[in-house]
């Protein structure tokens, strides 16, 4: 049986991004040259520079109406977001997820160091949105299937590979429910060398399949022994607002990985000028 190691993640931002400041169940974040006011509920205290939340240029705000983005200053309809040899399209479109989860950089770091020393890996991505952990895995030579049920995240997860110096044929992308497709896989004997799952709270496929993380992620979770290669290099699974804690995800991902040790803890950002951490999910991962 695996080994449980708790290692709690924090990033501290580059170049292209930071974390300006946080409170009041908000985030005041920089992505490229656009700055964005998002809700947070992790933010209980109180912000640490108010005048800092008047350089934002957008605000995603409830309202009556439903959830919206405000602009206060001119925004681009999308922009570039750079993270190493990656060129992320980010963009405003009706909701707050804006393309990228830039905590998961250590991640991404992690799949290109992976890739890097064993060549010609396979890797698999479940719910794989807009494809920064699908494009570091591809950049270090590693042969990416992507899975997600969005149209639209699946353009842009192309966008993202061409932009990022891929070939058109480097990450083998697929529209499809993904435990439905991961169902598939094992019927016809498929393996990976390296599997990411960022399954949400709740989701639905793209023929209405409908994604309840309290019944489906123990079900998504069996299939991992079938997917796995002999030599399997990597199991990473991330969480959010679904009210488990990383302790249980590791303790579901040990019971169905090889030996090894299964790392896991809080995923979190550092604000920019102090010693704050926001704290944004969970992970667990497995290496062998």
């Amino acid at each position: 049986m695996a080994r449980l190691e708790r290692a709690d993640v924090v990033t501290h931002g580059w170049h292209d991004y930071a974390l300006i400041d946080s409170g009041e169940h908000r985030k005041l974040e920089r992505f490229g040259s656009v700055i964005l006011d998002r809700p947070d509920t992790q933010a209980l205290w109180a912000k640490s520079n108010n005048a800092l939340w008047n350089d934002a240029h957008a605000q995603f705000v409830w309202a009556e109406k439903g959830e919206r983005w405000s602009s206060t200053k001119d925004v681009p309809e999308s922009w570039s977001l750079m993270y190493k040899n990656m060129q992320l399209t980010l963009s405003m479109k009706g909701f707050k997820h804006i393309g990228v989860f830039p905590e998961h950089c250590t991640q991404w770091d992690l799949l290109e160091k992976i890739g890097l020393s064993t060549p010609g890996l396979r890797m698999l991505n479940l719910f794989g949105y807009t494809g920064a952990a699908s494009i570091a895995s591809a950049q270090a030579g590693m042969r990416v299937t992507h899975v997600d049920a969005s149209k639209a995240t699946i353009a842009n997860v192309h966008d993202n590979a061409l932009h990022s110096s891929l070939p058109t044929d480097a990450i083998h992308t697929v529209t499809e429910d993904a435990y439905k497709y991961a169902k598939r896989l094992v019927q016809r004997g498929e393996t990976y060398d390296v599997i990411v799952m960022d399954p949400p709270a709740f989701g639905r496929g793209p023929k209405g399949e409908v994604w309840k993380i309290e019944e489906k992620l123990g079900e998504l979770l069996a299939l991992i022994p079938s997917l796995l290669t002999p030599n399997a290099q990597c199991v990473m699974l991330n969480g959010y607002a679904a009210g488990y804690s990383a302790r249980t995800f590791a303790e579901l991902l040990r019971d169905v990985v090889p030996a090894g040790v299964v790392s896991y803890g809080d995923i979190g950002i550092k604000q920019l000028e102090s010693e704050r951490v926001l704290t944004t999910g969970i992970y667990t991962t497995w290496r062998p």
